[in-house]
């Protein structure tokens, strides 16, 4: 939605802002000029020296909404209101901002507020328009659906995660050398297509039911029997009780190697998700997956994971955002004669983002996992037949540029390393590439 009578009606029930510097004279121009971004580029530098003060906290919130972030013009318009609850402007923009948030029962409240002023006339009927719109998003919001197609190409540094060494040395009897020649390391550029959809169906404001699906496809230039697809099935249901939302989702997936059926997936994923104080939010997550291999009956597991995770965000410039999660959990074969491909396993993940603007921000994610296994492959020569232990971490940098709110493109980094105490089993991974992503 762009600038709107309304905004300039209620400078009339309302006392008007006065802007008493050139700084917010020359920002309030702009915007009426619709020069949104000319309007952010001179405000945002000073939000760290001015936050807290309306005048500034008005205009900086109006830039942002009219650039299309309301998540960030949220914060500026709530300090706005902070220390002038009665200001009228910053309240119909608040409303505007829930509404394009789709928070319409926030949206609802701000315009009750205003017209508890007793507006004249044609502010009411202003008013009274934008109740029809918020009552026109929460008929749309009954139903949605929303696809997308994201292509990627990129260079991958390990594509068969194998170890640096072609050769491993083994124990042996005398002074004759044995080795182990395992595969040698393959790198490969790649282009990758994922294309999904999801729909959403709100029965009431507190319960959602969701239909998620997606087919992707991975083809590997140098060497088309790591090639890779997948296809990805799931159904939910979202239930709020007072500030917790639960929700349920029953998972499916089928993944194929070198044009052939590879694994089929069927998993259970539970999940309380509770607001903190200043943005923050705690959930607590359970999942329980089946694993079943066409090719490869010994691997046949089941796997249960529990985990907790926090995540906040922070007032403040770049309007910072993070996460965190613990986890722990086991997987274990469904024939107990090849326990030696279960494992119990924990792990850490942190994660987040820092905004420049509306279209510009940078995310990074952190993990570590510990795996143990129940005990040695018999069947491997010393000293593989040990038990295994893998230390595996994970990093990855994107940067997200948003052209249009329909268009964006990530340029992306990801590192992976795994140490083990079998040699063969040690890889370091690297991988760049470019994600253009299009909202269908």
């Amino acid at each position: 939605m762009r600038l709107h009578r309304l905004y300039l009606s209620l400078f009339v029930l309302f006392a008007q802002p006065s802007f008493a510097d050139a700084v917010l004279e020359r920002a309030e121009a702009l915007l009426n000029q619709k020069q949104i971004v000319q309007a952010y580029d001179l405000l945002a530098p000073l939000e760290e020296e001015r936050a807290g003060q309306p005048d500034y906290d008005y205009l900086y919130g109006l830039s942002l909404l009219e650039a299309g972030d309301p998540s960030h013009a949220a914060f500026a318009f709530e300090r706005c209101l902070g220390v002038e609850p009665n200001n009228g402007p910053c309240r119909v923009q608040m409303a505007r901002t829930h509404l394009a948030l789709g928070e319409t029962v926030s949206s609802r409240k701000e315009l009750d507020t205003i017209k508890q002023y007793n507006p004249p006339p044609e502010v009411k009927q202003l008013v009274d328009q934008y109740l029809g719109m918020t009552q026109k998003v929460e008929a749309e919001k009954k139903r949605q659906i929303r696809s997308y197609l994201k292509i990627s190409a990129g260079h991958d540094t390990n594509i068969n995660s194998a170890t640096e060494n072609s050769r491993i040395a083994l124990p042996t009897i005398g002074n004759i050398p044995v080795f182990l020649i395992v595969p040698h390391r393959e790198s490969s550029a790649f282009t990758h297509v994922d294309v999904g959809s999801s729909l959403y169906y709100q029965f009431n404001p507190d319960l959602v039911a969701s239909l998620e699906g997606n087919i992707d496809y991975r083809a590997v230039f140098n060497n088309p029997e790591f090639d890779t697809y997948t296809a990805n099935a799931n159904a939910g249901l979202l239930k709020n009780i007072g500030n917790t939302a639960l929700q349920g989702k029953l998972q499916v997936q089928k993944m194929g190697l070198d044009g052939q059926d590879y694994r089929d997936m069927m998993g259970l994923l539970a999940q309380a998700q509770h607001p903190l104080a200043n943005d923050a939010q705690v959930a607590l997550f359970g999942q329980f997956s089946q694993f079943r291999y066409d090719t490869q009956a010994a691997r046949d597991a089941d796997r249960s994971t529990l985990g907790l995770a926090y995540s906040q965000a922070l007032n403040a410039r770049f309007t910072p955002s993070f996460y965190a999660s613990l986890y722990q959990g086991q997987e274990s074969t469904t024939d107990s004669q090849f326990d030696y491909f279960s494992y119990d396993f924990q792990g850490f993940r942190l994660g987040g983002s820092l905004s420049y603007n509306a279209q510009l921000s940078l995310n990074a994610h952190a993990s570590i996992e510990q795996r143990d296994y129940v005990k040695g492959n018999p069947w491997l020569v010393a000293p593989f037949n040990t038990a295994r232990q893998d230390d595996e971490s994970q990093f990855s940098l994107g940067l997200t540029w948003q052209i249009k709110p329909q268009y964006s493109l990530q340029p992306y980094y990801n590192y992976s390393q795994t140490s083990a105490n079998h040699t063969i089993n040690d890889f370091t991974r690297h991988v760049f590439g470019v994600d253009f992503r299009m909202s269908l």
